[in-house]
């Protein structure tokens, strides 16, 4: 059965467009096949499907098509591909960039450019390739010259790459046998430097008028116009020999040509060398006056070199309202497959540079900065940190420190802020500050100076005090661990301090008397005798001061008048921990009596208590964001106190993370403090610390601690402090600790 098939005609050893209808022509004294229904005729151009009237159609047009093609120059058709680019979609996009992929090869280049001299045709850069050639350089296999990329960014670079340019070869006059060059008039000299072509008459395939192969070089007739240079012995053409990807024209060895000739002429003595080099420089200004005014002519005529300057032709109209309006994706990539096959290199590396530019348009770059930086804000944080490696313009964008600004204000930041903040660093800081939390990475300082024990540590941004069983307070730059102030004035130990202002500094002693510092003068402001017996621990919210004793007694001060507001009773013992909600409304104490109460502080009313232990005294309590911690013995128990109370942790292995002495009893928690980093998820941590020299981080959803740090040879730690950088610790070993995290 005889099928209705594409007529494939030939162009350049490549297969064209349909011809003549679609159909095979009969062969003359053949029977003719039987009629057929149009249900039975496969349809080569369809996969072997029916034929329809819109198929027919199609390959009736691709017929119209390759007969335009044929008519069309070179900058005619890079016009209409442009114009069919403009009018495609991704599909095709796709569908050239799989079927083009080896046109901006190397070995493409160096072909095109011996059958298009006048092209320059370059290999595209992009990302790929240049990773590849960083990947080269950087094991030291790009030790040869290689054909210079071109970066190709918009599409008016793409249509300036593939214009025709006129160039210049120049012959090479060389001695023969130690003889002078011959003499020639400027006459000959300008005309053999006008006609020399680029390489020497080659041997390549081409067709003439009749499809009939004939070879272009030595004895070829389309030469015969040419003088022959075989008479002049001494004159050959320059050109090296070109090695594949390695030789450029357009690099810094194309100024050896010209320094070859001008050399070899200067080798010669006498009136010829001097008559030579003249005759070259004369020659070398007639060509180029005589381009100038071509240009200029052309100029004066109103034809611009732009080659996207020249009208379309009608049938392109013809051609694009198919292409964008009747013609579906399967028959516009069949279309480009066939259309593809008749354009020649010139047309195909147009087509992949397009592609190629179109494809990595920096639009980042393209668009204003505060376009570009309103799309960046959209971005997650590895967004932004893989856009900082696209380029340098990204980087630079990527970089901008108020995006990163916008960043820090949706985390919370742990990290001090500076007068003029980088904004990236500090954001970079405050996410490893936790990191190192959890991995114990920090900077150890000690502190040393007390003569004995030192029960009471607290410090802020800029300075430490510390209290110690020797009667004083000392004052150290938390930074360079030098001691600032020694404090005199208790006339027994200091168990507890607190910072007023950055200049005033609050103590209370075991003697039962309230104490005021000045950090500028060094000298005791005011002295309040506050209780009857010792005061074992203090806190402030503002100017309201809360102490607690062995007297059973918590009393409220207003630190700005020295003024006694309240007593909190109803404790039966003494009262070892106290602590203050965030708003100072609450006050939280723990007593020998085993039972923790939260106060009004400005009624005075017990609002709560809370039986935490049955054998043993509250030794610290540590209130945050609706949660309270306290330590009783070796237990420490969490309670949520907004709202109904209820228990939320009791580590009861804490005996194996307080370890015991081999000798005695479990070794007792002195000291904790709770933060909690999101209240509603129930997040947070706690630092612990007890007798056996071990300071504990725990976090409050985790039954074991996540961390252990060991810094007073196991001699017991009295108190601890800790914010979000940095932990410190005081030890009957005289000394202060502090683990720095950030860094």
């Amino acid at each position: 059965m005889a099928s209705v098939e594409v007529q494939a005609a030939t162009d350049n050893g490549l297969p064209s467009l349909a011809r003549n209808g679609g159909r095979k022509k009969r062969i003359k004294g053949s029977t003719p096949p039987p009629p057929m229904n149009a249900e039975e005729i496969p349809w080569r151009g369809h996969g072997g499907r029916a034929p329809t009237m819109s198929s027919v159609e199609f390959d009736r047009q691709l017929d119209k098509i390759a007969v335009w093609v044929e008519e069309w120059n070179h900058e005619q058709r890079c016009q209409i591909v442009e114009g069919i680019l403009r009018r495609s979609n991704y599909n095709q996009f796709q569908f050239l960039n799989t079927s083009l992929q080896p046109i901006l090869h190397r070995d493409f280049m160096y072909t095109a450019r011996t059958q298009f001299p006048a092209i320059e045709f370059q290999p595209v850069s992009t990302h790929t390739s240049r990773k590849l050639k960083e990947k080269l350089i950087y094991t030291r296999q790009d030790n040869y010259h290689r054909i210079k990329s071109a970066h190709l960014q918009d599409d008016t670079e793409v249509k300036q790459q593939i214009q025709e340019k006129e160039s210049l070869r120049l012959p090479l006059l060389s001695r023969s046998n130690g003889v002078s060059p011959v003499h020639s008039t400027e006459k000959q000299t300008a005309h053999l430097l006008t006609i020399t072509p680029r390489k020497k008459p080659r041997r390549s395939p081409s067709l003439d008028k009749n499809n009939v192969d004939k070879w272009v070089g030595e004895g070829n007739p389309l030469y015969s116009s040419q003088p022959n240079l075989s008479r002049h012995s001494s004159i050959r053409y320059i050109d090296m020999p070109i090695r594949r990807h390695i030789q450029d024209e357009r690099s810094p060895r194309q100024g050896s040509h010209v320094t070859s000739a001008t050399t070899t002429l200067s080798s010669n003595t006498g009136h010829s060398k001097s008559t030579c080099v003249s005759t070259v420089n004369r020659s070398l200004s007639t060509i180029n006056n005589h381009r100038n005014a071509k240009l200029k002519q052309k100029n004066e005529r109103g034809s611009e070199l732009n080659l996207y300057s020249l009208s379309i032709p009608d049938e392109a109209i013809t051609l694009f309202n198919w292409y964008s309006q009747n013609w579906s994706d399967v028959k516009r990539n069949e279309f480009l497959h066939k259309f593809m096959l008749k354009l020649d290199p010139r047309q195909h590396y147009f087509v992949s540079s397009f592609l190629a530019a179109r494809q990595h348009k920096d639009f980042i770059s393209l668009l204003p900065k505060d376009i570009s930086l309103k799309i960046l804000h959209y971005l997650t944080v590895q967004d932004l940190l893989r856009c900082c490696m696209v380029s340098k313009t990204w980087n630079i964008l990527a970089n901008n420190n108020d995006l990163w600004k916008h960043k820090c204000e949706c985390v919370k930041m742990e990290v001090p802020v500076t007068d003029q903040p980088e904004w990236k660093k500090l954001y970079k800081d405050n996410k490893y500050l936790r990191v190192n939390w959890n991995s114990a990475k920090c900077k150890i300082t000690d502190f040393k100076g007390h003569s004995d024990s030192v029960i009471c540590v607290i410090f802020d941004h800029v300075h430490l005090a510390s209290g110690s069983l020797d009667k004083t307070i000392r004052v150290w730059n938390i930074k360079t661990g030098k001691c600032l102030h020694v404090f005199k004035g208790h006339v027994k130990g200091v168990w507890c301090l607190n910072f007023f202002t950055h200049n005033l500094l609050i103590s209370g002693s075991y003697d039962g008397t309230i104490r005021v510092w000045n950090l500028r003068t060094g000298k005791c402001n005011k002295t309040i005798i506050a209780h009857d017996g010792p005061i074992w621990a203090l806190t402030r919210h503002n100017e309201i001061l809360v102490t607690v004793s062995q007297d059973k007694t918590a009393k409220v001060w207003d630190m700005n008048r020295c003024l006694h507001i309240n007593s909190l009773l109803g404790h039966t013992a003494a009262i070892f921990a106290v602590d203050m909600s965030e708003d100072g409304h609450l006050v939280i104490t723990g007593s020998a009596d085993k039972s923790v109460k939260i106060w009004n502080i400005e009624t005075g009313r017990c609002l709560r208590w809370i039986s935490v232990s049955q054998t043993t005294s509250i030794m610290s309590v540590s209130y945050s964001q609706g949660h309270l911690a306290c330590s009783y013995g070796e237990t420490i128990c969490v309670y949520k106190v907004e709202g109904p109370t209820r228990l939320l942790k009791k580590y009861l292995d804490i005996v194996n993370e307080h370890q015991k002495s081999e000798l005695t009893k479990p070794k007792r928690i002195e000291c904790l403090k709770l933060s909690i980093l999101d209240k509603e998820k129930g997040e947070g941590i706690i630092v612990s610390a007890g007798k056996d020299g071990a300071v504990k981080y725990w976090d409050i959803k985790k039954d074991k601690s996540v961390q252990t740090f060991v810094g007073h040879r196991g001699r017991e730690v009295n108190a601890i402090y800790f914010d979000e950088l940095r932990i410190s610790s005081a030890s009957v070993d005289n000394k202060i600790r502090i683990w720095d995290f950030n860094v």
